[in-house]
């Protein structure tokens, strides 16, 4: 590896990211992924971008739906985080906790805020895909304790 591609991986470790689980249902079946690469896109329309890498699970089925939801992870859901992120623990995903009729993507009901968003366009770039959406529906809960990723841990923001 490059000493520009170790830097740029250091310092992105350097970098505090709320962490989300976004959400899809195909043909019937809730699908999630854990990321951090959300951002906000637009205010009008309003509209955000998750990036998602192409060898992941998700992203031949999320470049084929419709709509999408980002779950933004409370503090008390590092555990979510982690099941989202591990392949093994796939059958466990949306056992509890979620809102799942496959009309629309699953939305987690505590979740820092859930954000339902209409696919729009959609961007490959280097090893990731770039989506947006525009936003549908948002749901808020009322404290606000994210759950950050910082150098390979997960964490709180201090206020």
């Amino acid at each position: 590896m490059s000493d520009d591609i170790e830097n740029f991986r250091l310092a992105m470790r350097r970098v505090a990211s709320t962490v989300n689980v976004i959400s899809i249902c195909v043909e019937g079946r809730p699908m999630g992924i854990t990321a951090t690469a959300m951002s906000a896109l637009s205010m009008d329309p309003a509209s955000l971008l998750v990036c998602i890498n192409q060898a992941a699970s998700l992203h031949g089925s999320l470049a084929d739906v419709s709509h999408f939801c980002v779950n933004v992870l409370h503090r008390s859901q590092e555990g979510m985080a982690r099941m989202f992120a591990d392949s093994r623990q796939h059958a466990l995903r949306f056992t509890e906790g979620w809102t799942v009729d496959c009309e629309r993507a699953p939305r987690l009901m505590e979740a820092q805020a859930s954000i339902l968003c209409r696919r729009t366009d959609q961007h490959r770039f280097g090893t990731h895909s770039i989506f947006i959406g525009v936003v549908e529906e948002v749901a808020v809960r009322d404290d606000v304790d994210p759950l950050v990723y910082l150098n390979g841990f997960y964490g709180e923001v201090a206020a």
